[in-house]
């Protein structure tokens, strides 16, 4: 509730909430007079929202004119791509080594759930970033979990399109969790490699279906 009554955080999750749906992807300029007016709120706020974001590689502070988004492009996403299953392997890798790892409980009844519940490219996003989440948080510990969460965010654009892009994308989730529901973690890392590898192939066509998505909106 205080968070909810506070105007930076109000300001910082809308703002991140646009980031990660795709709504700053093609370099547009965020100025601060519109944002702030959109949500009902003064400059002050919004403009540390804002400089919070740059600080974590959200948006491009260009100084002296001002805050952008990053123009999203099939090269930054193959680097996203990239990080991202070096930080689930590294994770994985431990899982593998450890004898008395606590993996938590089963996720691929609950991502069929989701799938089931929410549309089909709505629910491989969700669905594939809390799988990695609970890979790297028990594999990897705070100081990786943290470098997850941001990365979450940067390739929330790319997630939300993946299953317009790339056929069954929502059984090759369905499959991943099952093979983390079967412990079987060098199986796993397999496909998670397999799993990257698609979408690298596919960045630019990820690229332009997050565009098209977007639609050139903003405040």
């Amino acid at each position: 509730m205080i968070q909810e009554r506070d105007p930076f955080h109000r300001a910082l999750e809308a703002l991140r909430g646009r980031v990660r749906e795709g709504d700053f992807v093609q370099g547009e300029a965020l100025t601060i007079t519109d944002i702030a007016r959109e949500l009902r709120l003064s400059p002050t706020p919004v403009r540390e929202a804002l400089s919070r974001l740059a600080g974590e590689g959200l948006i491009e502070d260009r100084r002296g004119r001002g805050y952008f988004g990053w123009r999203f492009d099939p090269l930054d996403l193959v680097e996203l791509y990239d990080l991202n299953q070096l930080h689930v392997g590294a994770a994985l890798g431990v899982m593998e080594a450890a004898t008395d790892i606590d993996a938590g409980p089963l996720v691929a009844r609950e991502v069929a759930a989701l799938l089931e519940a929410a549309p089909s490219a709505e629910g491989v996003a969700i669905g594939a970033e809390a799988l990695f989440a609970r890979i790297v948080r028990v594999g990897g510990g705070r100081a990786l979990s943290a470098c997850q969460s941001n990365l979450s965010d940067r390739l929330g654009p790319a997630r939300k399109v993946e299953a317009l892009v790339l056929a069954g994308a929502d059984t090759e989730l369905l499959a991943l969790c099952e093979r983390y529901d079967g412990r079987a973690w060098g199986a796993l890392s397999e496909a998670v490699e397999l799993y990257h590898m698609r979408r690298r192939a596919a960045s630019g066509e990820i690229v332009a279906a997050a565009r098209r998505r977007h639609g050139g909106a903003g405040w």
